[in-house]
């Protein structure tokens, strides 16, 4: 009956270890799967929820994401349409969640400058601002290159109209951290 006993514990403690490895290499495989997650994928995965954006200039952002991109999201904010550059991110006070990675190739692909066309295509009036949160200028995209754009400047609540445009102004794509939609009373 001793023996018996004695092997029972055994069994318990061998059960017990085995178990305890089997946990620690759960806990190593999803540490291994989570460094895999992009950024991206998690903000993805918030589409429909609002997110508390802290950007480089301390300028903080309620934003309802509405879209993910390459390198940018966009939603609403209480002024109205918005583009942020991710690079422009430094903290989201927001759990994120759920992760999405993105199915299609060719959508992994589509960049900032992707979207920027798409503004100038439909001649959507813009407010610029730049990494410090200034005013970079407000108007049309006139047209868009590899890493830059050129802005028809002209005011906010006109129409990209010859008499109206005062110059042309030519932004790097870096140098641009949030777009918003015109209509929207500030930067």
């Amino acid at each position: 009956m001793r023996w018996d006993g004695l092997f029972a514990d055994l069994e318990a403690q061998l059960a017990q270890g085995h178990w305890q490895d089997t946990e620690a290499e759960a806990a190593e495989l999803t540490r291994g799967e989570r460094s895999a997650i992009a950024l991206i994928d998690r903000l993805r995965g918030a589409v429909g929820s609002t997110l508390a954006l802290v950007l480089a200039d301390g300028q903080r952002l309620e934003l309802t994401l509405s879209t993910v991109g390459s390198t940018w999201i966009g939603g609403t904010d209480r002024s109205g349409s918005l583009v942020v550059n991710l690079a422009a991110v430094v903290a989201i006070d927001s759990p994120l969640a759920a992760v999405v990675p993105e199915a299609s190739p060719g959508r992994r692909k589509l960049g900032i400058g992707f979207l920027y066309r798409s503004l100038s295509r439909a001649r959507v009036a813009l407010v610029v601002a730049g990494r410090d949160g200034r005013l970079l200028g407000e108007g049309t995209i006139d047209r868009v290159g590899l890493d830059h754009l050129d802005l028809a400047v002209h005011p906010r609540d006109e129409q990209r109209r010859g008499r109206n445009v005062r110059g042309v102004r030519v932004i790097p794509f870096d140098a641009i951290h949030l777009v918003r939609s015109a209509q929207a009373s500030s930067v």
